[in-house]
């Protein structure tokens, strides 16, 4: 716990004073004290064996890091604005810059050009912190928007990796203007439907943190780097107590969502080549000829049975079946706000060689919090961010619903839990790509319908699909007690069976054994299986007609009448309550020889 205190102290000072400071290999490392002079982990990647402290790396050697091996060229060298504002002082403006293109071999503090990872073309870009701290002037803003103009223009994903301080006050407000220069490009580059990866390093604040870092589709950063926007000096002014140990810290960013992952720097390469292979998959999954129409079996089992087994202790969770139905597997954190809300997981994977979008409400086998199994308003804003992403790159979207609903706190009312409801929802029923439902275990209320809402709905044979649990509709609802909750069970129809019958799903998934509970590997099997043939069956639709089909599909649930014939059947059910309520009143008096005058008011009309 020492060394963790004494590391995450010198990590913030280091970062905010000496960040681009690196030991001779003779040295000892300044975080430790380890000897790095026999380290090939040091040697190759500036990284500590023994604390695994991440030094600083210049621009061209992150280049030399992530991309294949002699594939980088160089852009826009000759890009430069030195002194654009005559900016003066004891030491000119200009002969600083002249000072350290001289002292780092660099004349801006973007490096931009292109390579490949795994033969793959990419723009890469990198702020150099050796350089002014990695600050953005006029240059760099140039470099930075011509480097995203260029993906664009060659049709290939844009790879960022940011070790920066913010804007280069000497050039005044034509420094902080290239904020928005560089979004537009992002911006554009993003429409086309292409990545961008972003990696950040220590340290990485200022203006990039609330720019185009910020609208990257995957970012990642590097253990214990100093991240946010503003300088760890100001944080300290402005706290009224000592900031927690953690504070500011890669590893703060991602517990509150707001990047994707941390990955060390000896993994980064192929972090980021797994990345883009699923986001620029083109393999598509076909139907092969003559295969024969899906048969639906069913449990025996009646239907508070099957509630007490959607609810298993040991019932397989979205994280377990998506370990096993998945080739590869790229988690997205957060939803950008602030928040991650870890009842939902969401990611990229690969299903049968086809890249996906995967959202799974994970509900875990023991309740350790009151919230466990129930899912807040960053779950819903979370999965909707996943659901833009599928949108964006054309990928199939694949839901994997158990749930015990929304959470019911003040905290999340006043969090936006119904605008997020809504908002999940109206993107599952509006993005053009294919989507998937599979109801894992429990459905419950609108936190199931909001990523149900799909062009095909498949449920595991065991599973339950509701309004409510039995348990709450047989208190609050209908019956006035809670001692009947076996009755309302068959009451609400929430089988697989039952809603089979109704049309509400598509298709039911057998399981193995006496349930998913046995065998978490064929139950991840048995589900990828049912959303291979459900995703081949609608990939031949074109979305014009998909989005159609999916609009009359819920614009049409149920059987409400309309005019003539709504009238009439109106009546005659009030006709067959009268004589139900007559009947009932018959048989409470069967037992009188004779009705009185003072009785004949209870006669039913």
């Amino acid at each position: 716990m020492a060394m963790k205190t004494f590391k995450g102290m010198f990590q913030r000072e280091a970062a905010s004073e000496h960040a681009d400071r690196v030991p001779e290999p003779d040295e000892q490392c300044f975080a430790c004290g380890a000897a790095l002079a026999e380290s090939r982990m040091y040697e190759r990647y500036r990284v500590c064996h023994a604390c695994e402290y991440h030094y600083h790396l210049k621009a061209r050697e992150r280049a030399a890091l992530v991309l294949d091996l002699g594939s980088f060229h160089e852009d826009d060298r000759g890009v430069t604005a030195i002194d654009p504002l005559s900016f003066g002082g004891t030491r000119s403006y200009r002969s600083r810059i002249i000072a350290e293109q001289r002292r780092t071999k660099m004349t801006e503090s973007a490096l931009t050009g292109t390579g490949t990872v795994f033969d793959r073309d990419v723009v890469f870009a990198a702020l150099d912190f050796s350089f002014l701290g990695g600050s953005v002037g006029v240059a760099s803003g140039e470099r930075l928007a011509r480097a995203f103009e260029k993906a664009t223009s060659r049709g290939c994903a844009i790879v960022t990796m940011c070790s920066t301080s913010g804007t280069r006050m000497q050039e005044g407000l034509l420094a902080l203007m290239q904020m928005p220069r560089v979004i537009a490009a992002a911006r554009r580059h993003s429409r086309a439907g292409l990545p961008h990866i972003t990696v950040l390093s220590n340290p990485a604040t200022g203006s990039a943190m609330a720019g185009f870092v910020q609208l990257a589709d995957y970012v990642v950063a590097e253990p214990g780097a100093l991240v946010g926007y503003s300088a760890l000096r100001t944080l300290r002014q402005t706290a009224a107590q000592q900031l927690p140990p953690d504070a500011h810290t890669s590893e703060s960013q991602l517990e509150h969502g707001l990047i994707d992952t941390i990955v060390p720097r000896a993994q980064l390469r192929d972090s980021l080549g797994m990345v883009l292979d699923l986001l620029m998959n083109d393999y598509r999954l076909t139907a092969p000829r003559g295969r024969r129409a899906h048969k639906s079996t069913h449990t025996h089992r009646g239907a508070w049975q099957l509630v007490q087994l959607s609810r298993h202790e040991n019932r397989p969770n979205a994280e377990e079946l998506i370990a096993h139905m998945t080739t590869s597997f790229v988690e997205l954190r957060g939803d950008r706000t602030g928040y991650d809300d870890r009842s939902v997981l969401t990611g990229l994977a690969s299903i049968s060689g086809e890249a996906v979008v995967v959202i799974g409400q994970n509900r875990p086998h023991s309740t350790e919090r009151a919230d466990d199994g129930w899912i807040s308003a960053s779950g819903f804003r979370k999965a909707t961010r996943a659901l833009q992403l599928a949108e964006k790159f054309n990928l199939p979207a694949v839901t994997l619903i158990d749930t015990a609903g929304a959470y019911p706190s003040l905290e999340n009312e006043e969090g936006g839990l119904g605008t997020a409801i809504a908002t999940c929802m109206a993107t599952m029923l509006e993005t053009p790509v294919p989507t998937i439902a599979v109801i894992t275990g429990e459905g419950n209320s609108e936190a199931a319908a909001a990523m149900a809402a799909a062009d095909r709905v498949l449920m595991l044979d065991n599973a339950v699909y509701t309004v409510m649990p039995p348990e709450e509709a047989a208190a609050r609802v209908l019956m006035g007690s809670g001692d009947r909750p076996e009755e309302m069970a068959e009451r609400l129809r929430l089988t697989s069976h039952d809603l089979l019958k109704l049309g509400m799903i598509d298709e039911t998934i057998p399981e193995p054994g006496e349930g998913a509970h046995t065998n978490h590997v064929e139950a991840s099997l048995l589900v990828r299986r049912g959303i291979v043939r459900a995703l081949t069956d609608i990939r031949g639709t074109k979305p014009a007609k998909r989005l159609a089909q999916r609009y009359e599909r819920y614009r049409n649930v149920g059987s409400a009448r309309t005019s003539v014939r709504g009238r009439l059947e109106r009546q005659l059910a009030h006709f067959v309550d009268r004589a139900e309520r007559l009947l009932d009143w018959g048989r409470r008096r069967s037992g009188t020889k004779r009705t009185t005058a003072a009785d004949s008011h209870d006669i039913p009309v």
